[in-house]
C-alpha cells in the first residue's frame, strides 16, 4: 500500500525545489503518493494539487490579510483531503507562516514532519525555532550556518547543500543572438520577483532606473518574468515606458547568462545571480508597517542571502525610501562604470558559491527522507 505524504510549498522557488525532490524520492520509492499544495512543476512531477500557490503567495507581515480568504481556503481544502487520505508524511517547504501551523496540526496527528528550506529564523523571528524543536521531526537544511545555527536548540537538523546547485545542470540555450541583442551590448537583467505582490511593487521603480541609465549609456535590458505572475501585470506596468526591453519568461539561467550585470530583489534570485558570478544592485520595499517590524525583530545587518552567507556587504543593498529610480540608477552606474568594483563582486560572489557546498541536495535530502521513513 502506498504511503500517503502531503506537500506544501507557497513559492515559486519552493515550487521548483519541492518538485525536485519528488523527482528524487521516486527513484528512490516508488511507494510514496504525493499531494498538497504548489505550482506546475509539482504538478509535472505527479503531485496531486488540492490548491495552487499562486493564490497564497505573500510577502510581508500586514500583507498576509489581503490573502487570508484564500489561505483559509487552501487550510480547508488540506484538512479535507487530509480527511480522506491521511498523511503518514508531511514534507514542508519554506513557506513559514502557513507551514509552521500545518506543522504543528500533522505532528499531533501522529505524521513525521520534515522540514526542507526551514524559515530564516537565524535572521528574524527567532521565537519559531521552538515551534520547529517541538512538531518537526527532521530539519533538512540548505546553508551550513543553518545546521550549526539549529543544533545549539537540540533540533534534528541536516545540511544537503543548496538545490539551486541541481539546477545548473540544465543549461539554458539562451544567447544574445537569440534575443535580438547585440553581442558586444553590456546587458542588465532586471529581476523583480516571482510574487505578484513583488512585480506590482518593485519592477515600476526598476524600470524608471533603467530609463535614467540608458539616458547615460548605451545598455541593453532584459526582463525576467515568472509563469506565476499574470501577464496583464507586467504588461500594464511596461505599457507606459519608453524603455526598450527584452522579455524573457522562466528561464532565470538564460536571461542572466546572456546578461553583464543584475538589478534584482532581495530574495532567492540573489544567490542565482551569485552562482553565475553575475555582479548585482540588490533592492526591495516592504510596506511601512512590514518594514518596521522587520527593522525592530532583525538579527541581521542584510537582507540579501548573498551579504547573509559571505557575513559582509559583497552586493550593495539599496532599501525602502532609499530605493529611488535615481538612487537606484546612481548606484548602478558607479558600478559598471568601474572596473575593480564588478571585479571585487566577482570575486566575492565565488566565495558564497563555495559556501553554498555540492550539487546533489535534492538526492541528499530524499535520502533522508526515505532512510526516516522508507
Amino acid at each position: 500500500m502506498k504511503k500517503n505524504v502531503l506537500i506544501i510549498a507557497g513559492e515559486t522557488s519552493g515550487d521548483i525545489h519541492a518538485a525536485n525532490l519528488v523527482q528524487s524520492l521516486r527513484k528512490l520509492n516508488s511507494n510514496f503518493r504525493f499531494f498538497g499544495i504548489g505550482g506546475k512543476r509539482m504538478e509535472s512531477q505527479g503531485v496531486e494539487l488540492i490548491e495552487r500557490m499562486e493564490k497564497l503567495s505573500v510577502v510581508g507581515i500586514f500583507e498576509v490579510f489581503f490573502k487570508f480568504h484564500n489561505i483559509f481556503l487552501a487550510y480547508r481544502k488540506i484538512m479535507q483531503s487530509a480527511a480522506k487520505m491521511p498523511p503518514e508524511i508531511v514534507i514542508l517547504v519554506d513557506y513559514p507562516g502557513f507551514n509552521l501551523r500545518m506543522a504543528k496540526i500533522f505532528k499531533k496527528r501522529g505524521a513525521t514532519v520534515i522540514y526542507y528550506i526551514t524559515p530564516q529564523v537565524w535572521a528574524w523571528g527567532r521565537s519559531r525555532v521552538h515551534l520547529i524543536k517541538k512538531y518537526v521531526d527532521k530539519a533538512i537544511v540548505i546553508f551550513k550556518f543553518e545546521e550549526d545555527f539549529f543544533k545549539q536548540y537540540g533540533i534534528n537538523a541536516t545540511f544537503v547543500g543548496h538545490p539551486l546547485l541541481d539546477l545548473e545542470k540544465g543549461k539554458s540555450t539562451l544567447d544574445k543572438k537569440s534575443l535580438g541583442l547585440n553581442e558586444g551590448d553590456f546587458t542588465i537583467a532586471i529581476l523583480p520577483g516571482s510574487r505578484e505582490s513583488e512585480v506590482k511593487g518593485m519592477l515600476p521603480v526598476m524600470l524608471k532606473a533603467a530609463t535614467l541609465i540608458a539616458k547615460k549609456k548605451e545598455i541593453s535590458f532584459v526582463l525576467l518574468k515568472s509563469s506565476g505572475v499574470d501577464e496583464n501585470i507586467y504588461a500594464r506596468i511596461l505599457k507606459n515606458t519608453g524603455l526598450r526591453i527584452t522579455p524573457i519568461k522562466d528561464d532565470t539561467h538564460g536571461g542572466l547568462s546572456v546578461s553583464d550585470f543584475v538589478l534584482v530583489s532581495s530574495g532567492t534570485a540573489t544567490l542565482e545571480s551569485a552562482l553565475m558570478e553575475r555582479p548585482m544592485l540588490i533592492t526591495y520595499k516592504l510596506s511601512f508597517f512590514s518594514a518596521l517590524i522587520f527593522k525592530i525583530f532583525a538579527n541581521t545587518r542584510f537582507i540579501g542571502l548573498v551579504n547573509i552567507i559571505a557575513g559582509r556587504e559583497i552586493a550593495p543593498e539599496v532599501l525602502q525610501y532609499d530605493a529611488t529610480p535615481e538612487r537606484l540608477a546612481e548606484r548602478i552606474l558607479s558600478i559598471i562604470s568601474s572596473k575593480e568594483k564588478m571585479g571585487e563582486q566577482v570575486n566575492g560572489l565565488r566565495e558564497v558559491r563555495r559556501l553554498l557546498g555540492q550539487s546533489g541536495a535534492s538526492m541528499r535530502a530524499a535520502h533522508i527522507i526515505n532512510e526516516l521513513i522508507g
